[in-house]
């Protein structure tokens, strides 16, 4: 079954990567710099979301309403 081999194999992934990083400090440096940047990116567009929810469930007046025609 896919979903039971899915969750099996993101189960084994931290193991996997501690393997990885362990061969040498480079992979290491590089494996956590590349969680930083994912982090982060990942933590920006969760931002832009909830300001994006935030601004729909909460719409500001951000000035005159348009006028039709103009």
């Amino acid at each position: 079954m896919f979903a039971r081999e899915l969750f099996e194999s993101i189960l084994r992934l931290p193991g996997e990567f501690a393997g990885v990083a362990a061969h040498d400090p480079l992979s290491a440096v590089l494996m956590a710099i590349g969680s930083l940047i994912v982090l982060g990116t990942v933590g920006f567009v969760g931002y832009l979301v909830l300001g994006a929810l935030a601004e729909l469930l909460n719409p500001t007046s951000g000035g005159e309403p348009r006028q039709p025609g103009r």
